[in-house]
C-alpha cells in the first residue's frame, strides 16, 4: 500500500498530538510538521522524525493530505491553502472563528470536490457510542464538561472551546437543529466568557442543558441521557456507560407499585429491592481505543477511498451555527466588571 504522505500545520497543544499519532500509522508519511515558532516546530519534527516548515509554502508540492491545528483564527487561510489545491483538509474544532468563515471553506471544499473533516474528537469516543446503543431516541439530554483554565485557546470563549463538543454529539444524537436557545454566562479570567450554560429545545420537544466550564478545579465530561430505552449515564473521561430502565413488570404496570405498598407493613423496605430487581442495571467499560487516532484513521480510510468522513465540514457549521446561538442569547455576568454585559454580538 502506498503511504498517504501528510503534514500537520499548528504544532501547539494539539498539534503535536496529531503529529505523534500520525507518525505512529504504518500506512502514513508524515513529511512535515508546520509552525512559525522554530524552537517548537524543530522540537516536535525531531520528536516524531519529520522536517519543520515555517510556513505552508514552504511544505513538498506532493502532499496527500493535511491537518490543520493552528490557532482557531487561522483556520480559515490554513485550510483555504489546501482546498484550493483540491488536498484533502482535517480541521480542528471549531471549523473557523466565525460562521461564514466556515461556511466558506465549506463551498470551498464543495467547488473542489475536496474531503474537509472537522476535529469534533468525542464522536469518536467508545463510550458515546455505547450510550448513543443504549438510550434508544432521546427525550431529555444533559451534558457537562468542565475543567480548569488551561491558558489555551484563549483566542476563543468556553461555547466554541468546550461547549462546541457537546453540541455537535447532541446534534449527532438527535438529528436536529434547536427551534429554540436561551443561555447565560461569566467572564472570569480572559476577554472571553469562561462558563456557559445552555438550555435547547429541539422540535421533537427533547430538551438539552449544557453546562461548560473553564474555571472549575476539577475537569469532567459527562452525559445523561433519558430516553425510550431506559436512562444512561455516560463518564466520557473513565469510559464508564451505565444504563438502567424498569424491566417486568413495572415496565409495563405502573400501578404495581400501589399493590406492593398495601402489601408491605413498612415502604421503606422496598427501597433496597428497586435497582437490581425492579429496575435493571447495566453497567459498561467501553473501549480504551485512543480517541485522537480513531478520528484520524477515520480521516485517513475516507481520503482513500474519496468517501464521506464521520464528521463533514458541514457537521462543523451546524455546530457552530448553534454555538452562535448560544452566544446571540448568552446573558453575561462579568466578575471584572460585577456588571451583566449586553448580550453577546457575534457576527453571521
Amino acid at each position: 500500500m502506498t503511504k498517504l504522505r501528510m503534514a500537520v500545520v499548528g504544532v501547539g497543544s494539539l498539534g503535536q498530538h496529531h503529529a505523534a499519532k500520525l507518525s505512529a500509522f504504518e500506512d502514513v508519511d508524515l513529511v512535515g510538521v508546520v509552525d512559525p515558532g522554530e524552537s517548537q516546530g524543530r522540537t516536535v519534527a525531531e520528536r516524531v522524525g519529520t522536517d519543520w516548515f515555517r510556513d505552508v509554502d514552504s511544505l513538498p508540492a506532493d502532499i496527500h493530505a493535511v491537518v490543520v491545528a493552528t490557532p482557531t483564527r487561522f483556520h480559515l487561510d490554513a485550510a483555504t491553502h489546501f482546498l484550493t489545491q483540491g488536498i484533502p483538509t482535517f480541521v480542528e474544532k471549531p471549523l473557523a472563528s466565525t460562521l461564514s468563515d466556515a461556511e466558506k471553506l465549506v463551498r470551498l471544499a464543495d467547488r473542489h470536490n475536496c474531503i474537509l473533516q472537522v476535529g469534533h474528537i468525542e464522536r469518536f469516543n467508545p463510550a458515546f457510542d455505547a450510550a448513543r446503543e443504549l438510550c434508544g431516541t432521546p427525550l431529555y439530554i444533559r451534558c457537562q464538561r468542565v475543567s480548569p483554565y488551561t491558558f489555551r485557546s484563549t483566542d476563543i470563549g468556553v461555547v466554541h472551546d468546550l461547549m462546541i463538543h457537546d453540541i455537535d454529539l447532541v446534534l449527532d444524537l438527535t438529528g436536529q437543529m434547536p427551534t429554540s436557545v436561551e443561555a447565560f454566562g461569566a467572564v472570569g479570567i480572559g476577554p472571553h466568557e469562561d462558563m456557559a450554560v445552555a438550555r435547547l429545545k429541539m422540535p421533537s420537544g427533547t430538551f438539552v442543558d449544557i453546562t461548560s466550564s473553564r474555571m472549575c478545579p476539577a475537569a469532567e465530561r459527562t452525559m445523561v441521557i433519558w430516553g425510550t430505552e431506559g436512562c444512561v449515564e455516560v463518564d466520557l473521561q473513565s469510559r464508564q456507560v451505565h444504563h438502567w430502565a424498569p424491566k417486568g413488570q413495572f415496565a409495563s404496570n405502573p400501578q404495581l407499585v400501589h399493590a406492593l405498598i398495601a402489601a408491605t407493613s413498612d415502604p421503606r423496605t422496598l427501597k433496597d429491592r428497586v435497582f437490581g430487581e425492579w429496575i435493571e442495571v447495566q453497567t459498561i467499560t467501553a473501549s480504551s481505543d485512543d480517541a485522537m487516532s480513531l478520528e484520524l484513521r477515520d480521516f485517513i480510510d475516507s481520503v482513500r477511498s474519496e468517501g464521506s468522513p464521520r464528521v463533514s465540514g458541514r457537521e462543523g457549521v451546524a455546530a457552530m451555527q448553534v454555538a452562535e446561538q448560544v452566544l446571540s442569547s448568552l446573558r453575561l455576568w462579568s466578575y471584572q466588571t460585577s456588571a451583566l454585559a449586553a448580550q453577546t454580538k457575534r457576527a453571521a
